[in-house]
């Protein structure tokens, strides 16, 4: 940043009454995976470029990593697990109650906007600073086209109202987009923008792996749905090489399904799940290829992560991902296919040439997802125009 865009930076800064954000993010209890991450990211940038933020979340590593940095946060009532859903009546019935508390923080933090990025936040958060005068933005992490290709149920209606209400929605990805805005009409339409996800470059040194290794690593949630049982298969191909081993790091509902089929494909040793790691760059920069396999997604977090790590990435071609993910830094692969999977980790690790050429557009694509930048060129203006129309 030069003198004269410092400058800039400073006055604007100086000027905005863009001070106090809350940021809600809600998920299963079990959940740790890009969208909680990136909950976190946008409280710790903001907070460096001087605007204060409140997490408010009940998921138990969010809030952990949240109050290891010092960020403040406030612990709502939500649903903790898919059993809880069976009592959804009951849960609308209290309304009052789930808006009370959105209320009650906005109020208490003195907020200038609500920031949501989860379905029930969305809804009674945004009833809440309906009520309070306080303006709000969406961040969409993948569940907004499947609410609204039910428009006429209770939760949608309520959603929709909720929709109307937000200034602002953020997509992640233009395929994103384009699913949801095939059920919205024009005037809702025109509330959205796109702006792809990006990542904190990391620090710290590269975990030790053993001599000779070649590592394939994998960031996010162990789930069927993120196609790890196909990469298990790739993984029981690629290991008859001996020198390759399978690092995820991670936490979810099919860890112990996924140790069983390792088991059963006799890679246990080369196929490791690591748990959740709050500090995945040492994994990244210890890894030859970043591998993401998942069946569906938006703008996944991790594999940005990889890229700024200078990683190679290997993914389905699915969602965003071929939005962050340029041909220069990875190879796209189908979902739900192992043998493709497979032979693009062989390919790569067995061509040092073209390996080294994608860790090259990896580092030349980083700059795009560094999310330092993203805020302050996309975020920071759209937050602070957002609060300067509603005062």
């Amino acid at each position: 940043m030069n003198i004269l865009e410092s400058y800039t930076y400073l006055v604007e800064n100086a000027s905005s009454n863009l001070k106090r954000v809350v940021i809600t993010r809600n998920a299963y209890s079990w959940q740790y995976g890009g969208a909680e991450q990136f909950a976190f990211n946008l409280a710790h940038s903001l907070r460096g470029v001087g605007v204060e933020a409140v997490v408010v979340s009940r998921v138990p590593e969010l809030l952990k990593h949240c109050q290891k940095a010092h960020i403040p946060t406030f612990k709502n009532i939500w649903l903790k697990n898919e059993t809880h859903r069976r009592w959804m009546p009951l849960y609308y019935i209290l309304f009052p109650l789930l808006i009370t508390q959105y209320i009650w923080v906005l109020w208490r933090e003195r907020a200038d906007l609500l920031i949501a990025t989860s379905r029930d936040d969305q809804i009674f958060g945004t009833m809440a600073a309906k009520i309070l005068g306080v303006p709000v933005v969406w961040f969409d992490h993948a569940d907004m086209k499947h609410i609204v290709a039910v428009k006429f149920r209770f939760l949608s209606k309520s959603y929709y109202w909720a929709l109307d209400h937000a200034q602002r929605i953020v997509m992640p990805s233009k395929a994103e987009f384009v699913k949801v805005s095939q059920k919205l009409n024009k005037m809702e339409q025109s509330k959205f923008t796109v702006i792809t996800n990006g990542a904190i470059k990391g620090s710290g040194q590269a975990l030790e792996k053993p001599a000779g290794k070649k590592i394939v690593a994998y960031v996010g949630r162990i789930d069927r749905e993120k196609g790890l049982f196909d990469l298990a298969e790739a993984a029981a191909e690629v290991s008859k090489d001996s020198d390759v081993e399978f690092w995820l790091a991670g936490k979810g509902p099919d860890e112990k399904e996924l140790t069983i089929k390792a088991q059963e494909l006799g890679i246990s040793t080369q196929f490791k799940l690591l748990g959740h790691m709050e500090n995945v760059w040492g994994l990244l920069l210890a890894a030859d290829v970043f591998v993401y396999p998942t069946h569906h997604d938006a703008a996944p977090l991790a594999p940005a992560e990889a890229i700024l790590a200078g990683v190679p990435v290997v993914a389905s071609k699915v969602g965003g991902i071929p939005e962050i993910v340029p041909s220069t830094a990875g190879v796209l692969v189908p979902p739900c296919d192992p043998e493709k999977l497979a032979a693009a980790i062989e390919e790569l690790l067995g061509n040092a040439t073209k390996l080294k050429g994608l860790k090259g557009g990896a580092e030349a694509a980083a700059s795009e997802l560094d999310f330092e930048i993203i805020l302050k060129k996309h975020y920071l203006p759209l937050f602070r125009s957002v609060a300067r129309e509603a005062v």
